[in-house]
């Protein structure tokens, strides 16, 4: 029997002119080797995922628009990462 395994959710700042992608290029890579299930900030349509997973936030500078993003959704975030300090 195959077991699944519950993944958490990693949503990722879209990127701006001064940082690029970074934040999802990483949500991007993790997702392809299936550690996270990635999501972007901001995206038409976007259902946030059930709070039973993980949540993890991921900035690519400390602006934390993604952590903002969410928080103004209810959404508790159980991690926070920012991946370049400004």
């Amino acid at each position: 029997m195959t077991r699944v395994r519950a993944l958490p959710v990693m949503y990722a700042c879209q990127g701006c002119e001064a940082h690029g992608q970074a934040a999802r290029d990483l949500a991007e890579r993790l997702q392809r080797k299936g550690r996270v299930e990635a999501a972007w900030i901001g995206t038409p349509g976007l259902k946030l995922k059930a709070a039973r997973y993980p949540i993890i936030a991921v900035d690519a500078c400390a602006d934390s628009c993604a952590l903002r993003w969410l928080e103004h959704r209810g959404v508790r975030v159980d991690q926070h990462q920012v991946l370049l300090e400004t």
